[in-house]
């Protein structure tokens, strides 16, 4: 990530503000000492200003450091073996929602009626789902000890996508839907996209495992750089993959 990118994602998501106020200050009176505009106790007052609120950080990200040392977790990203129980809260309060998957069928029949409010009330939705005429490595991504056929996966995309396109004429709402032939890696909850509460739930698809494919794990604008490498990747496949506009037979 560039400077200037990396300086944008942090002032969008409130993060080092403290540094970038530093940053700014310390240029300011470097300028107006250089040609003389503001006195020199104002310079110097400015710059013991600045001497504060570095060291109050530093005694900030110390004591941080200290508490993660004391919990015994060194911080980071907490893998889980299932969805967060807070999942389907964020979800149903989110006015702006993305959701990958390969045929998200037991999402959409859970949370029907919550994706339903959320259109209604204005929200936006973008649903990414595998091309039930993609190949059979693709469809089967998540392989599970039932072994479904190729076929009754389809049939899963198939009737999911019926239930998108019944959604969308009920609510007339902001829902967009697209295929992928792309063998999905992961499936993916992000909520509150482009807001600084962002949040990105990301399952990793297992091979012959019981129960949910696993890990499972959340990210925030404060998890980087994972939630941008995740961000990064559910966007190009968006932006990649094919728009859906009419009902499935």
């Amino acid at each position: 990530m560039s400077v200037w990118r990396r300086v944008w994602h942090d002032l969008r998501g409130r993060r080092n503000l403290d540094v970038y106020a530093t940053i700014a200050v310390a240029l300011g009176t470097s300028v107006l000492a250089v040609i003389d505009v503001a006195p020199t106790g104002k310079i110097m007052a400015a710059v013991l200003a600045v001497l504060a609120v570095l060291a109050f950080s530093a005694l900030t990200t110390r004591t941080m450091v200290e508490d993660l040392a004391r919990s015994g977790t060194g911080g980071g990203v907490r893998f889980l073996s299932d969805f967060p129980e807070e999942l389907k809260e964020r979800r149903n309060g989110s006015t702006d929602i993305y959701l990958a998957g390969v045929s998200l069928s037991r999402t959409l029949e859970t949370s029907y009626r919550e994706l339903e409010s959320t259109l209604s009330s204005g929200g936006r939705i973008r649903i990414l789902l595998t091309d039930p005429d993609a190949d059979d490595a693709a469809v089967t991504t998540q392989n599970r000890p039932t072994r479904p056929h190729a076929d009754e996966i389809r049939d899963e995309i198939r009737q999911s996508l019926r239930l998108l396109e019944r959604l969308r004429a009920e609510t007339g709402g902001r829902l967009e839907v697209r295929l992928t032939s792309t063998a999905l890696k992961f499936g993916m909850n992000y909520l509150d996209v482009d807001k600084a509460s962002a949040l990105l739930c990301v399952q990793l698809y297992s091979f012959d495992v019981s129960g949910e494919s696993r890990p499972i794990f959340a990210l925030t604008l404060a998890d980087a750089p994972w939630f941008e490498t995740f961000r990064e990747q559910v966007e190009r496949l968006w932006d990649v993959s094919q728009s859906v506009r009419s009902p499935q037979p």
